[in-house]
């Protein structure tokens, strides 16, 4: 069971890009919470966009890299 874990979500797997962008999406709800309670609506917002743009571009990172094993994969390289 520990094995296959390892494969799905180890580090280098396409499964790694869940428990990254879930702990994003934590961090970055933390950050607009403290942000907004000290009354600093602007970072907030700033966190909010910096947070959006970093988590397309991992899925991005994460979709290039499997079309290109797709393609490698059709063309008959291993």
């Amino acid at each position: 069971m520990g094995a296959a874990a390892a494969q799905v979500f180890g580090p280098s797997s396409p499964g790694f890009i869940i428990l990254s962008l879930v702990l994003l999406a934590v961090v970055s709800w933390l950050g607009e919470l403290i942000a907004g309670a000290v009354n600093k609506g602007q970072i907030a917002m700033m966190i909010r966009t910096g947070t959006t743009i970093v988590a397309i571009l991992m899925v991005l990172g994460v979709a290039i890299q499997l079309l290109s094993k797709f393609f490698a994969l059709a063309a008959g390289n291993t």
